[in-house]
């Protein structure tokens, strides 16, 4: 029995996923949009409808705001040809302030969070885009998540 076809999806769906933390964490939001269809949706901390609401998220996002989403454990379900669902975890770090805007590694850290992302995957004219993100945090320090008090 031939399932190249699914290995095939499961590889275009596990690309979106890395692609979304990469894009994402180097501020190209062009592109980070680009990876839902034109109907997408992204629910992290409110739900986003539509490409065109999460580039305008996006854009909104603080320069101050330096993160970094490591994945792993991405786990791809092919529904049928046109139709995937997935889980990938996620440890986030990040930090909020102006030392984000230096060329230098922020110190000390640890990690702001670890969850799940839950997806949705449909293939579109396009190509395949994530129909739906769902973030679901496991464990969360707050305090990454705080915007910074002014002076």
């Amino acid at each position: 029995m031939d399932t190249s076809w699914k290995e095939s999806i499961e590889r275009e769906c596990q690309k979106l996923s890395i692609a979304y933390a990469n894009y994402l964490d180097l501020k190209r939001y062009d592109e980070f949009a680009e990876l839902f269809g034109e109907s997408g949706e992204l629910a992290v901390g409110g739900l986003l409808k539509g490409r065109r609401e999460i580039l305008k998220s996006m854009a909104n996002r603080s320069d101050k705001l330096r993160s970094r989403h490591v994945l792993t454990n991405i786990l791809i379900d092919v529904v049928d040809e046109q139709h995937a669902t997935g889980i990938t975890y996620l440890s986030l770090y990040r930090h909020i302030g102006p030392e984000s805007l230096e060329d230098q590694p922020i110190g000390p850290f640890g990690p702001a969070a670890v969850g799940h992302y839950s997806d949705s995957f449909a293939l579109t004219d396009e190509g395949w885009r994530i129909s739906r993100r769902d973030l679901a945090f496991a464990f969360q320090n707050k305090e990454y998540f705080e915007k910074p008090k002014r002076a």
